[in-house]
């Protein structure tokens, strides 16, 4: 639950990781030759579009901002996760 908010945790459907993987495809070819907090900046005014996007008869900005938190939650966590996963060489 985030902010009071529940959210129901969905496994994503095929185009959704395809979706994802391009998005994280696009985000690797720049990455070193775009500052990272520049990049930052272009996908939260992706986010803002895609939000201008959705049925405002369904979503509520208090349900939007849990949806986003939630998100931003999972993908910290599955970078850490990543992270703690590997062997360090010394």
């Amino acid at each position: 639950m985030t902010q009071g908010i529940p959210m129901k945790v969905v496994q994503p459907t095929e185009g959704l990781v395809n979706f994802r993987n391009a998005s994280l495809a696009l985000l690797k070819e720049h990455t070193g030759n775009l500052d990272s907090s520049e990049m930052l900046a272009v996908a939260a005014q992706m986010i803002g579009q895609m939000i201008a996007m959705m049925d405002q008869r369904k979503w509520t900005s208090d349900a939007i901002m849990a949806l986003l938190i939630a998100n931003i939650e999972a993908g910290n966590r599955s970078v850490l996760d990543a992270i703690s996963d590997t062997k360090g060489s010394a």
